[in-house]
């Protein structure tokens, strides 16, 4: 099937699946919708079936702890005897009473009048729902219509089951039944004749004269008969389509012809207010009268619908706009009201959402919906249509030396591209004289920014045809992105047929033997037009060292799923083969560092950059053959290799010794010789992250399959050296893989690009070896690029302690002259000039440039949902129970989630990308609970669902999980899993099951790119919008995606994103909260500031030894302690000229400090009898310092009561534990 093929075909299966979520969680259709959908029979109690929109009789206020996974309610149900009411049909016999209007000139008691109907929608079982918009014009009398649902209880007659025998024309009900039901043809059903109860039917069977091929179905049958007699229920639709509002008397309605609507307890009732000259606020509330306690189903009010139209009224409707003062804003909010201006805002929910379908002149209608969906449309990352660009001309394979075009031809393609872009500039600023004067400044300044992005790309151009090595590293850097993607492709494609590849495999025999990279297709190896805009743009930054360009962070600024990872391992590419070409008796060590945030977002992108440096190490490697198969230059015989340099708990720090070596895991996984034991030992001791071979995909590792082993491990000791290898003999990387992770051997052989997370520069301070990294000690280069992901991660309490370290960071790579140019990537954030000068002490320019709307940049443009033309969004469910605990809902979600998808008519191919539910969680608190529940409940109420449709269960094998609590290792094996074991029948019966249920938190907020999650359910809304963003964002990044999001009524916050949810995901982006961070505030001084003064030090005075602390000679030292007081001095002075806020000047204090810090360093020195006898404390973390020994740094909260300042070993653990005595008083 093709790509294209699916993605149409999972368009119509989402809405599909969409609609009967709907149908189970709000009704109606949850269950066989006989005789019709509108007057649907069910066998439950109506208010134990639906989880929203439910208004139920006044006076129910009682609240339940959220984590009750049965209401008291459904308790009281359960237990509930039926009670046989007579239906009142004469309710239009009941005379009329006159209307009851509240006069008055000006209604000043409008507001307290409904006040109470207000707040019976925020109760946890709501009386009310309503919806508040503004208009334009006369309000004297304003018309709607408004639909509803009751249910009553089912009589016998009501009682019908569809069934389709194999003959239906001569079939009759067995004679055991025929009395009790018959069969209609016409109509394909059995209906009930007389009372059924559940003694009848189990004698009945018992018997056992039913035929054997009937006796299954029937019998599911006859007991739905017998909950119909008992608790069935049957619905009965309600529409008034027109209500009249009379507001010419007063500001509050609430007259006798909007109560008792259509014979029930519901009534209308309104309130305007003037907000200027013809302009009001009207709120509209459906009210359900009936006061009792409990509450009864037949006096709940179901799926209620207000709707108010422009046509039938003399108004039109008005944009709520908000604070529009633009004098009052900052420049980035000025600029934020100039992209989003086209969004509108027409209403806002009471105890429900609000939809409309307004045009721009005012005219239209709006309505509340308890189901909200929203549409977010996709970015089309092309080209527009043009003559100048060709797709062939972004080829990576093109702009290699694979193809043989000349230099001018290539540079003359990647000059069209830019001369398009400013194309696209020059009309955007003429437009500027047409927008509104409170737009123009913004707008000048965004263009502004926009002519700096082309002319640096233009000056790129240039450089690449200037300088020859330049020209050389960008071919070699697009011939390594080809190679990576066709690896990459390789590998997915063989993962189709089967996931788990080992030596010996003659499919990647066969493909790396024939492997030819210069007749490799290129159709799915073109750069997106940012990302090679974005590579020459910041040539010059890298060539020279000089440039004004390399100060300043550029900041890749662009939606999720848009590539902004290949983007920068592209320029990555280009700064290894420069260095390489341009400086080769300096071009060892370390050329580029990644950095990110969280363990799951380095173990994934970590996969990507080692294919691509083995890519680079390819090269290099037929470079010095005598007969090169490729084009040949000089790039040296020092290997390209990539480190992991997040040792500690998760991968072994050293080669040999102690139970954390990596000899020691290593000599245990290699003892394993039987099946059973696989497992188990390698959750316990492989902890070597890398589980494939990055260049072909063969595994690694050893695997229990069919309970025999297969599979070698791909890790050796060479000597005392720890290395890795691909296990298969056809592999270019047999003898030895580019890859790194063991701390000592990273220290003694600085990888090319190190790959680490923010929290192990925390160890700067501990180990001396660091320096490795930058440079010290050896005629190197210092790093030439370093790469922060994510930058929005970096804030708070984190982002305070890493700007304060950034700080030894950004002067140790300072100490030969030539300062790294600084890139950093994010989808989400605010303030980011704020936050990079207070991180990085540097300017930050935002790539791409936003232009006049937030639709488009040029680079990234929304499209325009057609599903016909197969062009989709992500969409967006908003959920909130009514009458139902978190944890009630949280089950009942779930189970439909899995157990719908599971019975919906889908091929196997489709069904799969429905199969995996990914559950969102903001703590692991909730998700802990949630496990649990899947276990149990879950599973329970998936029974339920597919007993109540006669069909067969889902079988949901144990949850996954990526959170911190789950070791690398799992997380690796997780992460594959979802990737490569896709849903089939055939898996199933190989026993190869893909994952049912994802469970996550945080971690999967980022770097997670798996084409078959595209069902998320959000337990709650995240805390902040960046978050929401970037986790919801997972799923539904190749095909057709939607996101449930379950709001939890108690929670205002919750209850806002709920009642707003439509003009909140139109433009969520705009909504993301500022971040910050005070480095040099003075808790983060007391925390860390002896820390960077400590490491600056270390590597400026070659005190690599932990013994080192004793050569500490304040008067030997005073030029280096100088150097490095006056730079911490500076740092904090560019950082407050940058600040808008202007952060408080505290040098004055920081100098004392620094010298306080120093001075207590000699004083430990000199009360040293042994000179060699104080340690900076590495070797005493585990146990402290013995008699006669010290330490000038001690963990923090760790054992010891000396005298050592405590230090962080995370940069996340800020906190100190406050120690207490209690005191107990006797008498």
């Amino acid at each position: 099937m093709s790509e294209s093929t699916i993605r149409e075909q999972l368009i119509s299966a989402r809405e599909e699946y969409i609609d009967i979520i709907k149908s189970e969680l709000l009704g109606p259709g949850s269950e066989f919708s006989l005789p019709d959908i509108e007057h649907e029979l069910i066998s439950s109690t109506p208010t134990s079936r639906y989880s929203l929109g439910i208004l139920f009789p006044q006076g129910n206020q009682a609240n339940q702890d959220n984590d009750e996974t049965v209401s008291i309610l459904e308790m009281e149900e359960i237990v509930e005897e039926r009670i046989e009411e007579k239906i009142e049909k004469d309710m239009g016999e009941e005379p009329v009473q006159e209307c009851q209007i509240h006069k008055y000139e000006f209604d000043e008691t409008a507001d307290e009048n409904l006040d109470e109907e207000i707040g019976m929608s925020t109760q946890y079982m709501p009386s009310s729902m309503g919806i508040t918009f503004l208009v334009k014009g006369n309000t004297d009398i304003v018309t709607g219509k408004v639909s509803f649902a009751t249910y009553r209880n089912a009589l016998v007659t009501d009682c019908v089951i569809p069934y389709h025998p194999e003959n239906p024309e001569h079939y009759v009900i067995p004679p055991e039944l025929a009395h009790k039901m018959v069969y209609d043809n016409k109509s394909g059903t059995i209906k009930l004749l007389t009372s059924i109860k559940a003694k009848e039917v189990r004698d009945i069977f018992e018997k056992d004269t039913i035929p054997e091929n009937e006796y299954q179905i029937l019998k599911k049958i006859a007991y739905r008969f017998v909950d119909y007699c008992g608790i069935g229920y049957v619905r009965v639709p309600h529409e008034i389509p027109e209500f009249v509002l009379d507001f010419s008397g007063g500001d509050y309605v609430e007259d006798a012809r909007n109560q008792e609507l259509d014979g029930t307890s519901a009534k209308i009732v309104a309130l305007r207010r003037k907000v200027s000259d013809e302009i009001w606020s009207i709120t509209v509330m459906l009210v359900n009268e009936h006061k009792e306690t409990p509450a009864k189903a037949n006096h709940c009010i179901f799926q209620s619908r207000i709707e108010i139209s422009s046509q039938n009224n003399s108004f039109i409707f008005m944009e709520s706009k908000g604070n529009s003062d633009i004098s009052m804003m900052d420049e980035e909010e000025c600029s934020l009201e100039l992209l989003y201006r086209h969004k509108t805002i027409y209403g806002t929910g009471l105890g429900t959402s609000v939809n409309w379908n307004i045009d721009k002149n005012g005219n239209g209608c709006i309505w509340n919906d308890f189901f909200p969906i929203e549409e977010i449309p996709a970015m089309n990352f092309s080209l527009p249509k043009n003559q100048s660009v060709e797709d062939k001309e972004l080829s990576m394979k093109y702009l290699s030396d694979l193809d043989c075009s000349d230099k001018a031809t290539k540079l003359s393609s990647m000059q069209n591209l830019v001369d398009l872009y400013k194309d696209w500039v020059d009309k955007l600023e003429q437009t500027v004289s047409s927008l509104d004067s409170k737009y123009v400044s913004a707008a000048v300044k965004n263009i502004a920014e926009c002519k700096r992005a082309y002319e640096r790309m233009y000056a790129g151009i240039q450089l690449l045809d200037e300088n020859e090595n330049a020209y050389k590293a960008f071919l070699l850097a697009n011939r390594a992105m080809f190679m990576q993607r066709i690896h990459i492709a390789m590998q997915t494609d063989m993962a189709r047929e089967n996931a788990d590849r080992y030596p010996g495999d003659e499919e990647i025999s066969d493909r790396l033997c024939g492997m030819d990279y210069s007749r490799e297709d290129d159709s799915n190896c073109r750069w997106r037009p940012f990302q090679i805009a974005f590579l020459l743009m910041d040539i010059k930054s890298i060539v020279n060292d000089d440039s004004f360009e390399r100060s300043i962070v550029d900041l890749i600024w662009f939606p999720t799923g848009g590539g902004k990872t290949e983007a920068y391992l592209g320029l990555t590419a280009f700064t290894i083969f420069y260095r390489k070409l341009a400086y080769p008796q300096e071009a060892g060590g370390t050329t580029v560092i990644m950095r990110y945030t969280l363990r799951l977002l380095a173990a994934q992108q970590f996969t990507r950059a080692a294919t691509l440096i083995c890519a680079c190490e390819y090269i290099r490697q037929d470079c010095i053959q005598k007969r090169h198969k490729y084009p040949a230059y000089p790039l040296g015989k020092e290997q390209i290799s990539i480190g992991l340099w997040i040792g500690g708990t998760h991968i072994p720090n050293k080669n040999d010794g102690g139970k954390n070596s990596a000899s020691y895991h290593l000599d245990k996984l290699r003892n394993v010789s039987n099946h059973y034991y696989v497992r188990n030992e390698k959750e316990r001791h492989n902890k070597f992250q890398v589980l494939k071979c990055p260049w072909c995909g063969t595994k690694m590792v050893k695997d229990d399959k069919n309970k025999k082993l297969v599979g070698e491990w791909g890790y050796s000791m060479r000597g005392k050296h720890f290395y890795m290898y691909c296990p298969h003999e056809d592999c270019d990387f047999t003898n030895n893989l580019p890859i790194q992770i063991i701390d000592e051997e990273l220290y003694s052989n600085p990888p090319t690009l190190l790959f680490g997370t923010v929290d192990k520069f925390a160890m700067m301070p501990w180990e001396g070896q660091i320096g490795a990294f930058f440079g010290v000690g050896n005629k190197n280069r210092t790093p030439e690029l370093i790469i922060q992901d994510e930058l929005h991660l970096i804030s708070g309490a984190l982002g305070t302690i890493v700007g304060l370290y950034e700080t030894a960071v950004d002067e140790i790579c300072g100490q030969k002259g030539v300062y790294p140019k600084i890139i950093a990537s994010t989808a989400t954030i605010r303030r980011a000039k704020e936050q990079c000068s207070v991180l990085y002490n540097r300017e930050v320019v935002q790539f791409p440039a936003p232009g006049l709307d937030a639709e488009d940049s040029f680079f990234a443009k929304e499209t325009e949902i057609d599903y016909s033309r197969g062009i989709f969004g992500r969409k967006y469910v908003g959920i909130m129970p009514a009458g139902k605990t978190k944890a009630m809902t949280e089950i009942r979600i779930m189970a439909a989630l899995m157990q719908k998808a599971y019975m919906m008519d889908l091929s196997d191919e489709i069904k799969d990308k429905f199969w995996t539910l990914t559950v969102y969680f903001n703590s692991l608190r909730d998700l802990g609970k949630a496990s649990t529940l899947i276990d149990d409940d879950v599973k329970d109420f998936i029974i339920r669902t597919a007993n109540r449709m006669f069909t067969t269960r889902r079988l949901v094998v144990n949850a996954d999980e990526l959170t911190s609590r789950v070791s690398t290792t799992e997380l690796n094996e997780t992460l594959d899993k979802l990737e490569k074991i896709e849903y089939s029948e055939e898996n199933v019966e190989a026993k190869r099951y893909a994952s049912s249920v994802l469970l996550a938190t945080n971690m999967i907020s980022v770097g997670i790119d798996v084409s078959r999650l595209n069902v998320m359910l959000m337990v709650g809304q995240p805390k902040l919008t960046s978050e929401y963003i970037q986790a919801s964002s997972r799923v539904g990044r190749t095909y057709p995606g939607v996101v449930f999001v379950q709001y939890d009524a108690t929670k205002s916050r919750d209850r806002s994103h709920y009642e707003r949810f439509k003009s909140y995901h139109e433009s969520f982006y705009r909504f993301v909260e500022p971040t910050g961070a005070t480095p040099f505030s003075k808790p983060a001084r007391e925390r860390a500031l002896h820390a960077i003064l400590t490491a600056m030090l270390r590597q400026k005075e070659g005190l690599v030894s932990d013994k080192d602390a004793s050569h500490f000679d304040a008067e030997y030292f005073k030029i280096s302690i100088k150097e490095i007081e006056e730079f911490v001095i500076q740092r904090i002075r560019g950082i407050n000229v940058r600040s808008e806020t202007r952060m408080k000047d505290d040098i004055d204090e920081v100098q004392n400090e620094m010298q306080e810090f120093f001075d207590k360093w000699q004083m430990f020195v000199d009360e040293c009898e042994d000179k060699n006898t104080l340690y900076f404390g590495k070797r005493f973390m585990v146990t402290p310092p013995g008699s006669g020994e010290k330490r000038l740094l001690k963990q923090y909260n760790s054992a010891g009561k000396d005298a050592a300042i405590e230090t962080l070993t995370s940069m996340r653990n800020v906190d100190t534990l406050v120690t207490g005595s209690i005191i107990v008083w006797e008498e």
